[in-house]
Formats: C-alpha cells, sequence, structure tokens
C-alpha cells in the first residue's frame, strides 16, 4: 500500500541533462549527515481496489520499510531516499505483491572539485497501460539507472572547462521498450559574479531501443547556460534561476528532426513564510527521462507520472508553476501544470493538465492534520481518435505522535475518473491506518 507525502517536488524533465550540465554541481563545501530508517505496518479497506467501472472491495495490510541517507562531506555526496513494502490482499481480488520504490544519487569526488564519478538511480511503478487506472493488476516495476565522470578544469579564478559523460539504461518488467543511452557533454563557463555563472555546452547522446518497433535516435545540443543561486534560504526555497537556451537536432531511423531548446528554472522567496516556483522547457524527451524526472502526477520520481513505455521519443512543451505558504504551524501548496508531448514515430499526441492544492497543520504538539486534492486531465489523439480523461482524488490525513520513535496515522482517501471511454471510468474509497516506528 503506497502513501503519497502532501506537497509536490518540481523535478526537471531531463534529469541527465541536469546532472552533466556545466553549472553548478553541488560542490561539497560542508559536512552532513542525516540517516532514517523506519518500519510502517498498514492495514485497510477499498470498496475498489482494481479501480474498474463495477469493482470489488478488498481489506489489504502490509509492512513496508523505509529508510533515508543524506551526507555531504568533501569527497563523498549521498542522496538517497527509499521504501519497500508487501503488501497481502485478504480477499483475493489480486496476488500478493512486494513493491518499492527508490530514489538516489551519490557522487564520489576522486580529486575534490576537479574530478567525480555520479551514480544514480530511479526505481518505481507505472502503468502498463497507461490508458487504464493504475492498480495492482495494471502496473509494472521500472528502473531508471545512470552513471558517469565530470570533470572540471579551471581557468584562473572565474572560468572552467567541464567534461561529462553517462551510460544510463532503463528497464520495464513487462514492456519491451527498455532502452540504453551514451551521453558526452562539454562546456566552458565563467563566474560573472558571486552568485551567478554564464557558459557555453554541447552534449551528443546515442538512445537505443530493445524494442524493434522503436526507432532509435541520436540527439545533438548546443546551449548557452547561465544560472544565479544565493545560499541563504528564507521560507523553505532557496533564490535561484538557471536557464538553457540553445537547439537539438535528432537524427532517427525514422527520419531527421530538430528544435529549439529551452529550459527554465526559477525559485524565489517571496518572503519568510512564501516561496514560488516556475519551470518552462521545449525540448525532446522520452518515457525513461520521464519517468526518471517524476512530478505531477505523484508527487516526486519513482511514482507513475503517466509514463507511456510503448512511445518513442517526443517533443516537450511544458511549464510548471508553485506556490508554498509555511508558518511555523501551517503549510499551504499550490502546483499547476500544463504538457504537449507530440510523438515523433507514434500516432499519438498528449496534452496534460495538473493541479494539486494541498496543506498541513498542526494542531497541537502531537497531532497533524493534512488535506489535498490532486486534479489531472489528459487528451489524446491516436490514429484519428480522440478521448479524454479526468481524474480527481481527495485525501484527508490525521497524524498523532505516540512518543519519540512512534507515530499513528489515519489516511481516507477518494478517487474517482471520467472519461470518454466508459470501460475505464472509475470511482473508489479507501481508507487506512499506518503504524510507524523509527528505527534510525
Amino acid at each position: 500500500m503506497q502513501r503519497r507525502q502532501p506537497g509536490i517536488t518540481p523535478l526537471t524533465a531531463s534529469m541527465i541533462r541536469a546532472v552533466a550540465a556545466v553549472g553548478t554541481l553541488a560542490l561539497p563545501v560542508a559536512t552532513l549527515a542525516e540517516v532514517n530508517l523506519n518500519v510502517e505496518v498498514t492495514a485497510g479497506y477499498t470498496d475498489n481496489l482494481q479501480r474498474q467501472p463495477e469493482g470489488e472491495d478488498e481489506v489489504p495490510a502490509s509492512l513496508g520499510l523505509v529508510g533515508t541517507w543524506i551526507e555531504t562531506t568533501r569527497r563523498l555526496a549521498v542522496d538517497i531516499e527509499g521504501r519497500v513494502d508487501g503488501i497481502k490482499y485478504f480477499n483475493d481480488t489480486a496476488d500478493d505483491e512486494v513493491v518499492g520504490q527508490l530514489d538516489g544519487s551519490l557522487t564520489w569526488w576522486a580529486v575534490p572539485e576537479r574530478f567525480a564519478w555520479v551514480v544514480e538511480n530511479v526505481y518505481g511503478q507505472v502503468a502498463t497501460d497507461p490508458f487504464q487506472p493504475i492498480s495492482p493488476e495494471n502496473r509494472e516495476n521500472t528502473n531508471f539507472f545512470s552513471t558517469g565522470p565530470d570533470w572540471y578544469i579551471p581557468f584562473g579564478e572565474r572560468m572552467r572547462a567541464h567534461f561529462g559523460g553517462r551510460y544510463a539504461m532503463t528497464r520495464y518488467e513487462l514492456s519491451d521498450t527498455g532502452s540504453e543511452r551514451l551521453e558526452g557533454t562539454a562546456g566552458i563557463d565563467r563566474a560573472v559574479s558571486p552568485t551567478s555563472r554564464l557558459g557555453l555546452q554541447a552534449s551528443s547522446e546515442s538512445l537505443d531501443f530493445d524494442s524493434a518497433v522503436q526507432s532509435d535516435f541520436d540527439r545533438q545540443e548546443v546551449y548557452a547556460r547561465y544560472e544565479f543561486s544565493r545560499d541563504q534560504q528564507t521560507g523553505g526555497l532557496p533564490s535561484g534561476l538557471t536557464v538553457n537556451a540553445g537547439y537539438t537536432w535528432l537524427d532517427g531511423d525514422a527520419g531527421d528532426d530538430s528544435a529549439p531548446l529551452i529550459e527554465v528554472w526559477y525559485s524565489k522567496a517571496l518572503s519568510s513564510s512564501v516561496g514560488v516556483g516556475l519551470e518552462l522547457a521545449s525540448r525532446f524527451s522520452d518515457a525513461g527521462l520521464e519517468f526518471a524526472a517524476g512530478g505531477l502526477p505523484g508527487s516526486g520520481p519513482g511514482t507513475d507520472p503517466g509514463v507511456i513505455p510503448q512511445a518513442g521519443v517526443y517533443e516537450e512543451r511544458s511549464g510548471l508553476a508553485t506556490v508554498d505558504f509555511q508558518r511555523q504551524r501551517t503549510t499551504l501548496g499550490f502546483a499547476v501544470r500544463l504538457a504537449d508531448e507530440v510523438y515523433e514515430t507514434d500516432t499519438l499526441d498528449r496534452r496534460r493538465y495538473d493541479l494539486q492544492l494541498t496543506a498541513e497543520r498542526r494542531m497541537t504538539r502531537r497531532l497533524t492534520g493534512s488535506a489535498g486534492v490532486l486534479w489531472s486531465r489528459d487528451e489524446y489523439e491516436s490514429g484519428g481518435l480522440d478521448r479524454t480523461d479526468t481524474d480527481t482524488e481527495y485525501r484527508l490525513e490525521f497524524r498523532r505522535d505516540l512518543g519519540r520513535r512512534s507515530s499513528i496515522t489515519v489516511i481516507g482517501l477518494h478517487a474517482l475518473r471520467s472519461s470518454d471511454d466508459p470501460l475505464v471510468e472509475f470511482d473508489e474509497t479507501r481508507g487506512y491506518l499506518v503504524f510507524e516506528y523509527w528505527l534510525l
């Protein structure tokens, strides 16, 4: 039984490019260590586990292990968060299963601030049939792995060159649409102020799909990059701006294409309690990068972001805006996203709308309540046929700390889908009780 945490973590749609970029790569300057490990025991009830038009009720129970490891030293930077859950279904409407999520990165500085080796892995589940609701009978394990070096060569006090490379692979448990990619990058940048850098970067990538149905392709990009950031944080959001602007060329088995490349990430703390964020993009992407990036809907990497594993590369134009409000006892969040996806080799285009509202209130020293609404709409154009799916999810949660190491949480959830296809419509009400105990 998977739990979604309130709020949204806006992430880029190209994790590889963000990691290999010529800009700041989270160079370690201080020592920080945080290790958490806790056990979760969950019991619940749902009136429609498979999310079908006429579903059956189920009584699931699960035992989970959740862990976090964050550490930053002069030579090592680690950020790993993951969980594994064993689930039993007492009414036998689905087979018992083990599911999990992992979002982790490790950077080892063989030569501090000069040469690093980076390893990243994102693991989770996506819908095998993306046009059906995700459920125990319609999901598969998915893994994105990436590794490679970053080499920085300084020229004086303000300028540096950067060379990087990545090998990455995407694997699906059931879909025959995994892929392997190789990417190399080279760039140069200059510190134009104590808080900003300006540079130029070029990259070349080769992507090979396992399936002969998909079109393999090579991608070349050249773009200018500007970065601005402040070390201090106010209200939980750092102030910063990153802009990539350039051009992309695709050379594929099914033909060639090209388009401008624009990526903008902006965040600003308006006050001690209010922060805003903005992401804009016009670029080429694919299912592997989309899964690794995560984002709406699903609240982060490793969850199902609406990936279509059977589809190939597509041109994306998207925007994401967030507003966060935080006081001593109250946290509010708002996020809205719009994305157009035009696929190169598949007769499929998609437009996505996502809207999320979250609220959290610490009512007493031990009791915290939260609520959220997630609304999503997908408009498909496939083979001359049009279809629109609208999903809405309401969530209410109360958590009480029992002591320094334990807590109990009551969660209620109602989800429904309306669609042009009545066979995929559903209505589900779910409730469950979670007991947590912190081992570390």
